[in-house]
């Protein structure tokens, strides 16, 4: 049972809420008061999607308010209750975004927020998907004979595909294909199997395992000259490396002697052209000379800062100097008042304050003479100092330079020295070694080259042995392999004989289940049919209904002449109570646990009598049929027949106005 259904701008609802019970529920309003957009939003919150959504007639952005005021989101919410428990879907849509959350919560619990899960957990928990659910369940507006609208030839294939029926057409396809495969399959052993009895295979066998014997001897000894072979190469190898080496060692220290002695006659040639004098006396005149620059540095430095100081004090003097002149001028130039506290000034004050001024500048005049000499005296004994001090370095670089000498000198004494030692060394080394026999060695090389040759040889055959012998087995493997496939395919050709026959018996049981499936799925609809006929048709030419097989399913009508198809039927009236009938028999028959009915505007098509008729039903007797309809319509005639929920849908459409419900 639906308990609460809640939308979100969803089309013209803004916000609006509804309460659902058992029996009949209806939402009555005029046309676009938003009726229809509930069921939609039932459809959509269970599986996502609608009729007109499926066909392409609107898109997910239709699904969200435009008017009054453009909104960028849409939610709906389903509650219903399935085998005592509470389950409450909830899906949300975004303009240009389509699905962007859904859920699905049962007694509270989250299960799922995939939205392709959500739509999985509602199919199991109704036991019902979303075709299922707009045929036997969902009436769109208008839609109510949409069996009527299927053309013929194609109806038993949507029943059947409701009922899964079309499944063992498919699997019988499948068998029939699988037999024919089968079949072939046989057919091209049987043909391979009469090839291979013609090629003498067992003998081939037995000749082949005696050649392989026979190489494999071979193949040994050969095996066994090689593994002789290897041993004498390696002792010769090994003494031939000894006497290479020995020749090598004493090769390599003859060049180093040589190297030696070029060595020492290079070094006395040059120590006999570098002659330096003083050598002695040479650390001392640098040690004195070192401590003569380092004066000169230190005496040089205070005189320039001597130099610095009296230019900074004539400065500081010049600068009193201006000021007294400055103060002098504006003295001249005051009146008899004192421009700072306007006391009376006489004019002897006023010249003895000017002769002190004067006297002052005089001083001062005085010191900046004196400094002045001052700095010209640290000038002259600063450039003295710098020119006895180039003096100076220049006398300490020549010292330094005849010092590096020097020590190179006693260097390559101590390298001579060096290399004398290493001269005798190597000599008695060169003693000890002896002497080489090249010939010796040319004798174990061609011996060796010999070896070398004699066992690639004995290497090529073997290779040459083991290929063949690759080979032999490769085709004795194949020998015993297609022997083998001779009896697996005849295994396989009687196994595939048994199982086409175990697939064409299975293919006859599929057809017969299938049209005994459809018999009785025909019995329980006609049967409900027939009960909801009686109770719908108020009026006595038709007394009965019932679904027929003509080819394909055909909805018939009893009159006095018979059984009429109703596709023949004028009166649109008779054909949408016999949609009604059939759609209410689909939903017992294919939903018998969820007695739900969902019907946009029933009453189209039917006459005043005809609507009477179906307000008394709804009233006193749908409940035979459903737990739960919903019903929308205009009409107030089925107001009556409400045991339910009665909702009045109301709208402003001249000025776009969002739904309401009304009492």
């Amino acid at each position: 049972m639906i308990k609460r259904v809640v939308l979100s701008n969803w089309k013209s609802h803004l916000h609006s809420e509804f309460e659902f019970s058992p029996g009949v529920n209806a939402m009555v309003g005029i046309m676009g008061s938003g009726k229809t957009s509930v069921l939609q939003a039932i459809s959509f919150a269970l599986y996502g999607t609608i009729p007109a959504l499926q066909s392409r007639r609107v898109s997910l952005d239709d699904m969200i308010m435009k008017r009054p005021q453009r909104k960028e989101k849409a939610e709906v919410e389903v509650e219903f209750i399935a085998d005592r428990n509470v389950y409450s879907v909830k899906r949300e849509i975004r303009l240009g975004k389509g699905t962007t959350h859904a859920e699905i919560r049962e007694n509270g619990r989250l299960l799922d927020v995939n939205p392709k899960g959500v739509t999985s957990e509602v199919e199991r928990i109704l036991e019902m998907d979303y075709d299922l659910f707009t045929k036997a369940v969902y009436s769109e507006q208008n839609a109510i004979d949409f069996f009527l609208r299927i053309p013929r030839g194609q109806r038993m294939g949507l029943i059947d595909r409701m009922l899964k029926l079309d499944r063992f057409d498919f699997v019988r396809s499948e068998s029939v294909s699988l037999s024919n495969r089968i079949a072939g399959s046989v057919m091209e052993r049987a043909r391979m199997l009469d090839a291979m009895k013609r090629d003498g295979i067992e003998d081939g066998i037995g000749g082949m395992e005696k050649e392989i014997k026979g190489i494999e001897e071979e193949k040994e000894s050969n095996d066994a000259a090689v593994k002789k072979l290897s041993e004498q190469i390696t002792s010769l190898r090994e003494e031939l490396e000894a006497l290479e080496d020995k020749a090598e060692t004493i090769n390599e220290k003859r060049q180093e002697l040589e190297g030696v002695r070029a060595g020492l006659e290079e070094l006395e040639g040059s120590i006999g052209k570098r002659k330096v004098a003083g050598g002695k006396d040479l650390n001392k005149k640098l040690k004195e000379k070192r401590k003569e620059v380092s004066f000169l540095e230190k005496g040089m430095k205070e005189e320039r800062e001597s130099l610095r100081s009296a230019r900074e004090r004539v400065a500081s003097l010049n600068t009193e100097i201006r000021i007294i002149r400055e103060s002098i001028g504006d003295l001249r130039r005051i009146d008899a008042k004192c421009p700072l506290c306007e006391s009376e000034i006489s004019p002897d004050h006023k010249r003895r304050i000017e002769e002190k001024r004067i006297s002052e500048e005089e001083k001062l005049r005085e010191k900046v003479r004196e400094m002045a000499g001052k700095a010209s005296d640290s000038t002259r004994v600063a450039e003295e100092y710098e020119e006895r001090l180039r003096e100076a370095l220049r006398e300490m670089e020549r010292l330094e330079a005849m010092g590096e000498e020097i020590r190179e000198i006693e260097g390559m004494v101590r390298r001579m020295d060096s290399l004398r030692e290493r001269r005798k060394e190597l000599e008695a080394e060169i003693r000890k070694l002896g002497k080489v026999d090249r010939k010796a060695i040319s004798g174990k090389r061609e011996e060796y080259q010999l070896l070398i040759s004699r066992q690639g040889e004995a290497r090529a055959r073997i290779k040459s042995l083991g290929e063949r012998l690759s080979d032999r087995r490769d085709v004795l493997r194949e020998l015993r392999e297609r022997l083998s496939l001779i009896d697996s395919y005849r295994k396989e050709i009687d196994r595939d004989r048994s199982i086409r026959e175990s697939l064409e018996r299975f293919t006859g049981v599929l057809k017969a289940t299938q049209e005994q499936l459809r018999e009785e799925f025909l019995k329980t609809v006609n049967n409900a049919m027939s009960i909801i006929w009686e109770q719908l048709y108020p009026y006595d030419d038709f007394t009965d209904i019932r679904l027929a097989i003509d080819g394909d399913y055909v909805l018939q009508l009893k009159d006095s002449t018979g059984w009429v198809s109703v596709d023949g039927i004028a009166s649109g009236g008779e054909r949408s109570i016999a949609a009604l009938a059939l759609r209410v028999a689909f939903s017992m028959a294919f939903i018998p646990k969820l007695r739900w009915l969902i019907l946009d505007e029933p009453t189209h098509n039917l006459d005043s009598n005809a609507i009477d008729h179906l307000s008394e039903v709804l009233k006193e007797r749908i409940g035979r049929f459903a737990d739960q309809v919903f019903l929308i319509t205009h009409e107030d005639k089925l107001s009556d027949g409400i045991s339910g929920a009665l909702y009045r849908l109301e709208r402003d459409k001249s000025r776009n106005g969002p739904t309401r419900i009304g009492s």
